[in-house]
């Protein structure tokens, strides 16, 4: 396969994963309906999600359909890996557990975006409707990192170190995708 089906394929199911895993942690938060990014990622992902929701059900707090759909992406792109030869070897408990590390280095990257967005944001307007929903989304994770680096002259830096921890917990997941 070339190289260049493998980018888009890798660019496809990083970006509907990303949408699948936010949907899930949308829902993880109860976040209202009417807002635009929960908005576009229900109508984006719901022609995947609705079917699998008729066999997977729902729980309150977790919406399970989306994390499965996003575990078949993860296991349709290992599989193609693996048929180009990028994959390692075949064998089947790597193959599902590396899917499995591969939606979790998937949730540390939209983590990451949205850390990153937020912090960009918290510099330039704080007054958006998208700071707003950023902060609601990034304030789990941020939150803990707040406690020991406060706010200085009105500019957060907890997304910048969020941003640095992540980064290197990807380069020790990266090998076990």
């Amino acid at each position: 396969m070339s190289a260049i089906f493998l980018l888009t394929l890798r660019l496809l199911c990083t970006v509907f994963a990303c949408l699948l895993l936010l949907r899930a942690y949308l829902k993880f938060l109860r976040a209202p309906g009417n807002d635009p990014i929960t908005s576009f990622a229900y109508t984006t992902t719901q022609w995947a999600v609705g079917s699998v929701s008729k066999f997977i059900p729902r729980t309150p707090t977790i919406d399970w359909p989306s994390i499965f759909v996003c575990y078949l992406v993860a296991v349709i792109y290992q599989f193609f890996r693996l048929a180009d030869g990028l994959g390692g070897r075949g064998d089947f408990f790597p193959f599902f557990f590396g899917s499995a590390v591969l939606v979790v280095y998937w949730a540390i990257e939209l983590a990451m975006f949205a850390a990153l967005l937020f912090c960009i944001l918290s510099w330039v307007n704080q007054t958006s409707a998208l700071y707003r929903t950023l902060s609601y989304l990034c304030y789990p994770f941020l939150a803990p990192i707040k406690k020991f680096i406060p706010v200085w002259k009105n500019i957060d830096f907890s997304a910048i170190v969020f941003f640095l921890v992540a980064n290197i917990v990807l380069a020790l997941l990266a090998p076990l995708t």
